[in-house]
């Protein structure tokens, strides 16, 4: 009971620790902002439509050859005044390729009134910025701002889809129009402000970038998450920090609860032991003995504890816990899901088995040591 429990403790709790950060990014980072980009070094600093990159056949040739890499989307991005009658707000229009935005991001899936852009004049806002400027399907608004070196942007929009995006900044300042209406309203008709990227395996998006960079003729313009985004990165880190300490600590406790249960069973089997030795039993082969009860008793404990572990992570990762409040509200600022999800990682579930399964063994070459200089008399006097 004592193996099964400590199973389930620990990798229901290792499941969760891991799903809330891998849900956070996949949420920050996953939403819209892209596991990697091609953009221009000073763009990073200075999100300027200025800054950019090429975006021509060879570049395109070069994103479709590469296996590791599931879908791009080139954008051009400039800052400036959205209104809606009487109401305004500072946001960044964003001109994108609608299928290929949609291959990369799945904003056809957010959609919670109209659809995605087909024509020129159209845009697409976040719910949380239409709420703001009062603007609904059919309403039009109003862009203002600077375009490429110095041009004036203007442009009239008629909305006609509204996404909710699960990042709360993102959606606050979403504001989506084709990339030829951004050409044009920007006067950018060469090169993007930033090609993004998904892969297949977007857990390893450094690594896959870092291989990418020996092969892209501008590799300094090649980034990861990870380099973009320093504080969610830093915040990772930390909590994988976090996860070692409090691992350690969670099996430092469950230790001691397998260890007493061991020593319990060793004080009650004591007197048997004893007639046993008595008997003629070599020690050596009753201490092993014991070994095996012990290793068998581990191993049904530990199928047992995955067995009950494994149902109740996925329950809880395909519906996940939602947090209310402040709590909620304070998540929601810097853009987190005010969600509590459990991780389904095959490592999760097989580590923290294994670890509890290691333990217990471990502990069990305890009897052994204590059966080897038990004296028969006494054991059987107790």
């Amino acid at each position: 009971m004592m193996i099964q429990f400590a199973v389930v403790l620990a990798t229901f709790m290792a499941a969760f620790r891991s799903g809330i950060m891998e849900s956070q990014v996949a949420n920050v980072v996953g939403g819209f902002q892209g596991y990697g980009t091609i953009n221009d070094t000073a763009f990073i600093k200075e999100p300027f439509i200025d800054h950019i990159v090429a975006y021509d056949d060879s570049t395109i040739k070069y994103l479709e050859s590469q296996l590791q890499i599931s879908a791009y989307s080139p954008r051009i991005i400039g800052g400036g005044m959205l209104t809606c009658g009487d109401k305004f707000k500072i946001i960044r229009v964003t001109g994108v390729d609608p299928y290929l935005e949609n291959q990369l991001t799945h904003l056809s899936s957010a959609l919670i009134e109209g659809r995605m852009m087909q024509n020129s004049g159209e845009v697409v806002l976040g719910a949380r910025l239409a709420q703001r400027i009062k603007a609904d399907i059919d309403s039009t608004v109003y862009f203002s701002g600077l375009g490429y070196h110095g041009n004036s942007a203007n442009m009239l929009l008629r909305v006609v889809g509204i996404v909710k995006l699960s990042n709360v900044e993102e959606d606050k300042r979403l504001a989506l129009i084709s990339l030829s209406d951004a050409r044009e309203g920007f006067a950018l008709y060469e090169g993007v402000n930033q090609v993004v990227l998904s892969f297949n395996d977007n857990t390893r998006a450094l690594e896959t970038v870092n291989q990418l960079k020996s092969t892209f003729t501008q590799s300094s313009q090649l980034y990861a998450w990870q380099e973009l985004n320093e504080p969610l990165y830093m915040l990772v880190a930390i909590n994988d920090a976090a996860n070692i300490i409090i691992s350690a600590m969670l099996y430092f406790v469950i230790s001691f609860g397998l260890f007493g249960t061991i020593l319990m069973m060793l004080a009650e089997r004591k007197r048997e032991f004893g007639m046993l030795i008595a008997l003629g039993m070599q020690k050596s082969k009753l201490g092993y003995i014991v070994y095996l009860e012990n290793t068998l008793l581990a191993l049904i404990g530990t199928a047992l504890g995955f067995l009950i572990a494994v149902p109740l992570i996925f329950y809880f990762n395909e519906f996940p816990l939602d947090i209310s409040g402040q709590m909620a509200e304070d998540m929601e600022k810097y853009g987190f899901q005010a969600q509590l999800r459990t991780s389904v990682k095959g490592i999760i579930f097989l580590g923290q088995a294994m670890a509890i399964l290691g333990i217990t063994l471990l502990f069990s070459s305890y009897p052994i040591l204590k059966i080897r200089s038990m004296d028969a008399v006494k054991a059987m006097q107790s």
